[in-house]
């Protein structure tokens, strides 16, 4: 019987309703840029942005909830205050949503009113939910003390997000270029996700630790890539940033030794056949996520050298559809059973819905190029965030179809 962890049973929910509301709000804008008329309000940029990084963080938040109590085998305390971070979070979306849905029918101090109320909402519930990590990170772990840091590291970039965006919504002057903005929350969700890899990766596939030495490389390129963005040395950040995932992934085996272990083939197990399916299907994202990311981040870097809006807008979207995007698509059935109480066969995946969401990352560098090489209209490659929307329904099905009975 599944131990179940409901109070992150609403993040989760709730992070999958809204990344689908903004990522179609972001097709229907990308349709707007590609010169198709839409009839979408001047605030859908904005918008889809907010709903993007909301989901996003919604879903680190019921992720941390629930992983951080079992990696320190102690009992979840704080059930009231995750509901109320939860509920903070919810109302700070709509009153944003609000703001940018009526922001041609209402005046500009309203709005900015709004928008600003809303930002000190999101940055409370941070501020909440960061409070209650920390508590739980102060219990010593057994192994894998780096990945605390890791963790500590994305509240702390989450938590300067916060803030800088609040006051950029003030019309107070940060003085911040706007790339290194986003990649300021950029690199909170790239941490959380190297801590929880840091932990579980190398146990998915017989190793007991990740590799000394590397990982502590791996870290310090981390902390040298969070200190420089926050001292707003973009190009410089981001070339500490490649080193950091290059030395991460080799830590924890990703690009070697990373194999099925050979007794499941010859196990007499009934699940050995599901936890072969589930090693090579993890395994195959894990490489390939990890690709889009450096290749994101080498777009980051041609931007720090030639700033233009087709590599701002690669730099953000390749690493966000891509190494998000795939790392969600990979570690979402892993969490999911103790979260919701029902098991994922992995004997029923494809590999469909990676097919489709790496065919829209394809869409979107080619939109972003090929009118430039070749004469060419971009309407043609606008289609990208309609086909991501796609891949997200097909990995939604996939999932549900997978799952086993309630028990």
């Amino acid at each position: 019987m599944l131990i179940t962890s409901t109070w992150s049973r609403p993040f989760v929910k709730a992070s999958v309703v809204i990344l689908f509301i903004g990522s179609s709000v972001g097709s229907i804008w990308m349709l707007t840029l590609s010169g198709y008329s839409t009839g979408i309000p001047a605030g859908a940029f904005a918008l889809h942005k907010e709903l993007q990084t909301g989901a996003i963080t919604l879903l680190i938040m019921g992720v941390m909830y629930m992983l951080v109590p079992r990696i320190r085998s102690i009992r979840f305390t704080h059930v009231r205050e995750a509901r109320i971070s939860f509920i903070l979070m919810i109302v700070e979306l709509i009153v944003y949503s609000s703001s940018m849905i009526a922001m041609d029918g209402i005046d500009t101090t309203t709005t900015i009113v709004m928008a600003v109320t809303a930002s000190i909402i999101r940055l409370t519930a941070i501020a909440l939910f960061s409070t209650l990590v920390l508590l739980m990170l102060r219990v010593a772990p057994r192994v894998g003390r780096l990945a605390d840091y890791y963790f500590m590291l994305a509240l702390l970039m989450m938590m300067v997000y916060s803030m800088l965006h609040t006051l950029a919504i003030a019309g107070v002057s940060i003085g911040i270029e706007p790339l290194n903005l986003i990649y300021i929350w950029i690199a909170s969700v790239i941490f959380t996700i190297f801590g929880v890899q840091y932990k579980v990766v190398p146990v998915f596939f017989s190793q007991s630790t990740p590799m000394k030495g590397m990982d502590k490389i791996a870290l310090a390129s981390s902390l040298a890539s969070s200190s420089l963005l926050l001292l707003q040395l973009f190009l410089a950040a981001v070339i500490a940033m490649i080193v950091s995932a290059l030395a991460f992934v080799h830590s924890i085996y990703v690009m070697r030794r990373l194999t099925i272990p050979e007794f499941l083939y010859t196990s007499e197990d009934p699940h050995a056949e599901e936890k072969i399916a589930r090693l090579r299907f993890f395994a195959t994202l894990l490489r390939i996520s990890y690709a889009t990311l450096l290749l994101g981040l080498i777009y980051a870097l041609l931007y720090a050298i030639s700033p233009s809006f087709n590599l701002y807008d690669l730099a953000i979207h390749i690493v966000t559809m891509g190494f998000i995007g795939i790392t969600m698509m990979n570690f979402i059935p892993i969490m999911l059973p103790p979260i919701v109480g029902r098991n994922v066969n992995y004997t029923r995946f494809n590999m469909i819905p990676l097919i489709v969401l790496l065919s829209a990352v394809a869409l979107r560098i080619a939109w972003n190029l090929l009118p430039y090489m070749i004469a060419v209209e971009r309407a043609v490659f606008g289609l990208s965030g309609v086909v991501a929307v796609a891949a997200m329904l097909l990995y939604i099905n996939m999932l549900h179809a997978s799952m086993d009975p309630n028990r």
